[in-house]
């Protein structure tokens, strides 16, 4: 009789082991499966430059250049953008001497804005397939601020353009974007 109850108490164990065990290892492996779709923003912003081709070429006094600037989310050389921006523009030249006698004329500082880090903000969202207002129409190059030994260098002279745009969902203007990914 004892036996029998340590047989039956084993019994009992093993089928409790056994009905745990199936019911762990199916709570453990069971799995649904779902497809995440998750859209990738595209952030296509590009530089629209409007001048005389060929360039003409200032002469030794002071030069008077067409040249207008501005920023085209998408849709500009066959891309498209798919989410709005905000656009900052710097300017940087080729001969940085040369560049101290460079005076941007009729600067749009309505819209743009600028800032102590060298770029010029637009203030305003660049919404999908929209283009910024001109930063700039022009450049006029003052000699009186020149050297003399660069005068020559003034033909082979250039105002080069660089845009960055950040995407403005989230983000209530410009500075709170811009200041996010500033690290």
């Amino acid at each position: 009789m004892k036996n029998r109850k340590k047989l039956a108490v084993a019994c009992a164990a093993t089928l409790g082991f056994i009905l745990g065990i199936g019911g762990t290892n199916a709570y453990l492996t069971s799995y649904d499966q779902v497809v995440n779709v998750v859209g990738v923003g595209k952030n296509t912003t590009n530089i629209v430059e409007e001048f005389p081709t060929p360039s003409p070429l200032p002469g030794d006094e002071d030069s008077e250049l067409p040249k207008t600037v501005w920023v085209a989310n998408g849709n500009v050389q066959g891309e498209e953008a798919s989410v709005d921006c905000y656009v900052r523009v710097s300017l940087g030249y080729s001969n940085s001497d040369i560049g101290r006698a460079v005076t941007l004329k009729q600067i749009d500082r309505t819209n743009w804005v600028e800032a102590d880090d060298g770029f010029y903000y637009y203030k305003k969202v660049l919404r999908e397939g929209e283009k910024t207002t001109p930063l700039f129409s022009g450049i006029s190059v003052d000699s009186s601020k020149l050297e003399k030994t660069y005068l020559d260098q003034i033909d082979a002279f250039e105002v080069q353009v660089y845009e960055e745009s950040v995407q403005a969902a989230g983000f209530e203007d410009y500075r709170s974007a811009w200041e996010f990914y500033r690290t």
